[in-house]
């Protein structure tokens, strides 16, 4: 053992106070106060765990000797506990969706509690090893697990990015002399024209897209940059001619 070992032997003194409390503000504190420091993080079950484990193990199609190969970071044990647990969250899905209760009771998956420790054993394997490189199937399975391929946030930046792009096909249009409508931006993008409405809500969206306008030019086209930015400076002076500037 080397990382975050003293010269003499065994764990170094940050590592041990950190086991002493493995608190996230314990951490913290250590982390500031020691930013080059090594602090070896692993404070869950190691081997011993594969024993006390062994029968429920089996009892949910676990093998106890991947789950070992696994807590020494081996990259292909790691690769198919991950496979085995992504299987075992599509199985769950699946019978919750057919009516099936109960399922953990009844032994049909792989408890939620027992999926979310694997996974912090594997992490922790690489942490213990110094193996820091993390192979994909782990991700994806993280990922599900906080929160998929949809979650919140991405919903949140998907709306936003669209409703710029509304902003811009409207002024586009806009620029070439025809006035945009609410429902042929929404069919451009594919949404519903409710939906451009809730976005901009008191009639927002034609001030909006007649502000940005000036980027293009009478072909619906971008302007370069510096004459946009100079046209933008003389909107907000109140002194832009009907006429578009010439592009530099």
């Amino acid at each position: 053992m080397d990382y975050a070992s003293d010269p003499e032997g065994g764990f170094n003194a940050l590592t041990k106070a950190f086991k002493a409390d493995p608190s996230l503000e314990h951490y913290l504190r250590l982390r500031r106060e020691n930013p080059d420091a090594e602090i070896e993080v692993a404070v869950l079950n190691g081997l011993d765990a594969c024993f006390v484990m062994e029968e429920e193990f089996k009892s949910y199609g676990i093998d106890p000797l991947l789950v070992v190969s696994c807590l020494d970071a081996d990259p292909a044990a790691m690769s198919e506990l991950s496979l085995l647990l992504i299987e075992n969250q599509i199985a769950a899905k699946r019978l919750a969706d057919g009516g099936e209760t109960h399922l953990v009771r009844r032994g049909l998956v792989i408890p939620d509690k027992m999926v979310d420790w694997l996974i912090c054993l594997m992490l922790e394997a690489m942490s213990w090893t110094d193996e820091m490189a993390m192979n994909r199937d782990l991700i994806v399975l993280l990922r599900d697990r906080m929160g998929g391929t949809n979650p919140h946030y991405k919903q949140t930046v998907d709306a936003r990015e669209k409703r710029q792009s509304a902003l811009w096909l409207a002024a586009s249009v806009h620029a070439r002399g025809r006035k945009p409508t609410v429902r042929m931006v929404a069919s451009a993008l594919g949404i519903a024209p409710s939906t451009i409405v809730r976005w901009f809500p008191d009639d927002s969206f034609v001030p909006e897209y007649e502000r940005l306008s000036v980027v293009f030019d009478e072909h619906g086209l971008p302007r370069p940059e510096r004459a946009f930015r100079r046209k933008e400076i003389a909107q907000q002076d109140g002194d832009v001619s009907n006429d578009p500037e010439p592009a530099e």
